[in-house]
């Protein structure tokens, strides 16, 4: 089961949804999302252990290691919201009442915690620290 509680600024309550089941389909938009972060992090650590080690980087790797290390948080986020709103299966739980409705502090660890629980509780710390 998943939960979310979302803000609505039009009615100033906040609203909580549940799902209890979620199709074991929907398991595989997660593993794509954590094997692309998983992908890009080890990419990423490659080139900043070239730069640390005094290697210079080509143009290609430099404009990579540029992409890559601006895309952390911000390059995650859309596909998060899209599989928690797909994951949710409720008309009232989506894009836009996520991004108005979730806190700006917790925001990015509700999301994940969702996730996490959609797999059965697995948590896998997908991001760079």
């Amino acid at each position: 089961m998943i939960s979310i509680k979302l803000y609505d600024p039009e009615t100033d309550k906040v609203n909580y949804y549940e799902q209890r089941k979620i199709n074991f389909g929907k398991i595989k938009k997660i593993l794509d999302f954590n094997k692309d972060i998983e992908e890009k992090s080890a990419r990423l650590r490659i080139l900043e252990d070239k730069l640390t080690n005094g290697v210079v980087l080509t143009k290609s790797e430099e404009k990579e290691f540029v992409n890559l290390s601006g895309e952390n948080e911000v390059g995650m986020l859309e596909p998060m919201i899209d599989i928690v709103v797909d994951l949710f299966n409720n008309p009232n739980v989506t894009k836009e009442a996520i991004y108005n409705g979730l806190d700006l502090q917790d925001g990015v660890e509700t999301l994940r915690n969702i996730m996490s629980s959609a797999m059965g509780g697995v948590n896998k710390d997908n991001s760079k620290k």
